[in-house]
């Protein structure tokens, strides 16, 4: 396939993905669900609820991005803390949290609402498994099965259709990474939300080491040097303006492989712990990024 036919089919089912990641407008029969974390917030708006309250919603979007949190939804505060004189004031029918936030405050939640929390690390099998069905699980709590099963197509059909036009003439190496300061650095392994989608298109982890049971590990940024020499860095979200400074005047970064030779890219933030909608919206980022690096024929 050419790459202009590749492109274009590329730019295609980003388009349809955004499109399908909005969230529907709210209804009477809609249930009344407060989310107190992330990634609670975006399974509910991709399932095409509006939660009735969230926690720091600016940062959501900010952080998250998609899909998109419609204006108005009530701030519950800090995602640490959340306001439970404000939540219950919200009479919900169910509150979601992640399972930290279970375990300190279940006791005081419940007593306004059920409450569940949501992970797609708390079980065995891949995080693209585990979403699959920590979004069927929520989806008939709440009375969304179909939606459920519509996600799931739609986040299954883009990763095949990516992997189908794929580039097939760039298969280095991919350092996943978040830049923690100019000394140390997040990266994403094997285990990690990411992995489903460097499988689909063909891109082998760079980083084969150990990881903490979210899938990534902190590291020294000397350590990428230990890593294939022909690796490409993809930095996730952007990279905080002191740590570029700082960057800027390391020796360790800048004698990296892949930064003296330009092999870096940064990509718009993606919400690590996510669900189907961060496993889609990252696919659709990495395959236009493979795209832009893809040898012209």
């Amino acid at each position: 396939m050419r790459a202009e036919a590749r492109r274009r089919i590329v730019l295609g089912w980003i388009l349809v993905l955004l499109a399908a990641s909005l969230p529907a407008r709210a209804d009477p029969a809609e249930p009344r669900v407060a989310a107190l974390d992330w990634g609670a917030v975006e399974l509910l708006l991709g399932l095409g609820v509006v939660p009735v309250g969230v926690t720091q919603p600016e940062g959501y979007n900010r952080t998250v991005v998609a899909p998109a949190l419609p204006a108005g939804v009530t701030d519950l505060g800090l995602v640490v803390e959340p306001n439970l004189e404000v939540l219950a004031r919200l009479k919900p029918d169910l509150i979601l949290g992640n399972p930290l936030q279970v375990a300190s405050q279940g006791d005081f939640l419940r007593r306004i609402a059920p409450t569940e929390a949501v992970s797609i690390y708390a079980q065995a099998g891949t995080p693209y498994a585990q979403a699959r069905a920590e979004t069927r699980r929520i989806a008939a709590l709440i009375g969304r099965e179909a939606a459920a099963e519509a996600l799931e197509t739609r986040t299954a059909t883009l990763l095949d259709t990516l992997a189908a036009v794929a580039c097939p003439g760039d298969r280095r190496p991919v350092f996943l990474v978040w830049i923690v300061d100019h000394r140390n650095v997040v990266v994403y392994g094997r285990n990690s939300l990411f992995q489903t989608v460097l499988d689909r298109l063909g891109l082998a982890n760079a980083w084969t080491g150990p990881t903490n049971a979210y899938g990534f590990a902190v590291l020294g940024i000397e350590q990428l040097a230990a890593g294939p020499p022909d690796a490409r860095i993809v930095h996730i979200g952007p990279i905080r303006s002191d740590a570029a400074r700082a960057l800027a005047s390391s020796r360790l970064w800048q004698m990296l492989p892949a930064v003296r030779d330009h092999r870096v890219t940064v990509l718009p933030p993606v919400w690590f712990y996510g669900g189907l909608p961060a496993i889609a919206r990252f696919a659709g980022l990495m395959a236009e990024q493979q795209r832009e690096t893809c040898p012209r024929g």
